[in-house]
């Protein structure tokens, strides 16, 4: 079975790859499969270009042969919907995938388009972030759906028996938002993320700022 990571990855960074590796091993997936957002509705304008989220990704997953990247969101355009996601995913693979999001992502599930259908499409999986604690029932409870929900730690997940699953791994302390914030700062983001996506961000933000002089 396989795993789809979709997010703005803005930019990618080490706790995305950790919890990538994580789930990857525990739950025995096939791969990995990130899916960078074009534009999430709920997040509004990213800062930093499509194109170079894109190779700051492709740049931090080149040497795990089970991570890949897929490109559709970017290509479609305009909004990201994950729902339409999906149904391209079951049209290109013809298989139902797992989809898994973070703790502060699944608070608000019930604003997104269509979470019922994304629940049709696919299994969700959602990892423990810093600091947040979701009442997965009550998001579920919102959307007016009851399906098999399960709870798992490092090293005890399987893939049986649940629609919804919420994972307790590994907690990095670390956020894009974070790494923007240094980059605006003029701060170094030296072992937050790989280091040839490091670079490939830096390159795009001096040539930003030199064309902002």
């Amino acid at each position: 079975m396989k795993l789809l990571f979709g997010g703005s990855f803005n930019p990618v960074h080490l706790g995305h790859l950790l919890v990538a590796r994580d789930v990857l091993e525990d739950f025995g997936f096939e791969e990995v499969i990130f899916i960078p957002a074009n534009v999430q509705p709920l997040k509004g304008e990213l800062l930093i270009p499509p194109e170079v989220r894109l190779k700051a990704l492709k740049a931090a997953i080149e040497r795990e042969p089970r991570f890949k990247v897929w490109d559709y969101e970017l290509k479609k355009g305009g909004i990201s919907y994950t729902y339409q996601t999906l149904e391209e995913f079951h049209r290109v693979y013809g298989e139902e995938p797992v989809f898994m999001m973070g703790a502060d992502s699944f608070k608000s599930f019930h604003l997104w388009k269509k979470p019922e259908k994304i629940l049709e499409l696919s299994k969700i999986l959602i990892v423990s972030r810093p600091g947040e604690e979701v009442d997965v029932e009550r998001v579920l409870k919102r959307i007016g759906v009851s399906v098999p929900f399960k709870e798992f730690r490092r090293r005890e997940a399987s893939l049986k028996g649940w629609r919804v699953a919420l994972y307790r791994g590994r907690l990095v302390e670390l956020s894009s938002t974070e790494i923007r914030e240094r980059l605006k700062s003029g701060k170094p983001i030296t072992f937050m993320l790989p280091e040839r996506s490091e670079e490939i961000i830096r390159r795009w933000r001096e040539d930003a700022l030199q064309q902002d002089v």
